[in-house]
């Protein structure tokens, strides 16, 4: 068996001061603080479900039919129609970008994932053999990928690129001319796309969202989601892979037979909530008014920390314009700190405010907040890191 080599493991040192509550920026669970709620009649009819008792047995390796044909309902698209049999159902968004990647990419293949990105990429990719080679994002241009960086990474190993749309943990929210852009250089290189789409249609202040797939012309897109962000139950750990076969190029290369084959090794994720899913995804009216406090708390809270942090020394933040994150510049020597671990490992010792290092996402020399927490909370976070700041820039 060949080993893979070993990471570094990034350590953050540091105890939370004990005078004051630790105020947990880093985990992106928008249930943390309990202020983000499923409503009650989700709640109510999981329980319908439970008592009814017809699901408790094996469901199909792939999905239930009627959770497969309303996440088929639900983002089909004049451009990139879906029908149920190109969703399968996977334990988590997590499951669809292992089943995706593993469907695409041998062992001693790579494929391309942005910088900054999220690191569970890497992680699933490298446990099957799979390299990872990196492009670049232009953090001054709304964190657009870097059209050139992207066709310079490509090589003879190169089996996929993966798209974050909306980011983590960048914010981001991509153009349809944009992503066209990206689908381009895909095409040229005749490589499929994973898409990374968990946080959906999750765009403030009318910015648009726009499946990639929508405008990916030619090339094959494998999108990956879930009820995660969307539906606030990440521990429901209930996801989809869907299969959008330009050309017909995952079934004559046999990728959508492989998608199938492999979710025998997995199962599905659980019953119970995949028969929930119909409901969540559909437009009753607790459901449309549950999204759309969801989005106006989040926008709200993304554009209070631009406006929180505004003229705090060494801190810039780069607007969010989606998902659940903001990236923030950290100008480490003017606060007398040689690195963002530094910064984060401070900032937890001296006043009890946890974010994330931007080195955990290829990203040195920022930090990543959640800004899912309630309005109280973020206000007196925000309020300690300006006076970290101000008193570490004092000190010099």
């Amino acid at each position: 068996m060949r080993w893979l080599p070993p990471r570094r493991v990034l350590s953050i040192g540091g105890s939370p001061n004990p005078e004051k509550e630790l105020l947990d920026l880093s985990v992106g669970d928008p249930t943390a603080y309990g202020n983000l709620r499923v409503p009650d009649e989700v709640l109510d009819a999981a329980v319908g479900i439970l008592r009814g008792r017809k699901h408790n047995g094996y469901a199909p390796s792939f999905g239930l039919p009627a959770a497969r044909e309303a996440v088929a309902a639900r983002y089909t698209t004049p451009a990139a129609p879906l029908t149920p049999e190109d969703v399968v159902m996977t334990v988590g968004t997590s499951g669809a970008l292992e089943l995706a990647i593993g469907a695409v990419a041998n062992a001693g293949q790579s494929v391309l994932m942005a910088r900054p990105g999220f690191p569970l990429f890497r992680t699933l990719a490298e446990g099957m053999g799979v390299r990872v080679a990196t492009y670049d994002l232009l953090p001054d241009a709304g964190w657009e990928v870097d059209l050139d960086s992207l066709a310079a990474a490509v090589d003879d190993t190169t089996a996929a690129v993966i798209v974050n749309n909306p980011s983590n943990p960048c914010g981001s929210v991509y153009s349809a001319a944009h992503l066209a852009a990206i689908a381009a250089v895909a095409s040229a290189a005749r490589l499929p796309i994973i898409a990374d789409e968990v946080y959906a249609g999750m765009a403030f202040d009318g910015v648009p969202w726009t499946p990639l797939s929508s405008v990916s012309a030619d090339v094959p897109v494998l999108t990956v989601g879930g009820l995660s962000k969307q539906s606030v139950v990440p521990g429901w750990r209930c996801g989809w892979l869907l299969l959008h076969d330009a050309g017909g190029v995952l079934t004559s290369s046999g990728v959508r037979a492989g998608v199938r084959a492999l979710t025998t090794r997995m199962m599905a994720p659980h019953r119970p909530t995949q028969a929930l899913v119909p409901t969540l995804l559909s437009d009753a009216p607790a459901i449309v008014a549950a999204r759309g406090d969801l989005l106006r708390t989040l926008a709200d809270h993304a554009a209070f920390a631009v406006t929180a942090l505004a003229g705090v020394p060494a801190l810039t933040v780069l607007p969010a314009a989606g998902s659940m994150y903001v990236m923030v510049r950290v100008d480490c020597a003017a606060l007398g700190l040689v690195d963002d671990a530094a910064f984060v490992a401070a900032l937890r010792s001296e006043e009890s405010v946890f974010v994330l290092p931007g080195a955990c996402f290829d990203a040195p020399g920022y930090v990543r907040l959640v800004f899912c927490a309630p309005r109280g909370v973020l206000s007196e976070a925000f309020a300690r890191m300006r006076a970290f700041c101000v008193r570490r820039v004092g000190r010099k």
